[in-house]
């Protein structure tokens, strides 16, 4: 188990972009959250690397169909457990 954390830039806020990555995060069993944070999304996910690499690849690629990434970061994190599925902020 690994957490990472995700920066998302772009138009990923008023076009459904959290509970998008929320539903995604769900059928990976990725736990953590997203939240709108300025003119960003921060996304703490938690859960295997597979998991979290295809996780991360369907969010970046854009997890709404309204949304439109131009930018992206990706930060290893410690291990937080703290979450035990995936919130939305």
């Amino acid at each position: 188990m690994e957490s990472r954390m995700i920066i998302v830039i772009g138009r990923v806020q008023g076009v459904g972009f959290r509970f998008s990555v929320k539903r995604i995060a769900d059928e990976y069993g990725v736990t953590g959250y997203a939240k709108n944070v300025q003119d960003y999304v921060e996304i703490l996910a938690t859960g295997t690397e597979d998991d979290l690499d295809t996780f991360t690849d369907r969010v970046i690629q854009g997890a709404s169909p309204s949304s439109k990434v131009e930018d992206y970061s990706i930060k290893q994190l410690p291990l937080d457990e703290s979450y035990k599925q995936f919130e939305t902020k």
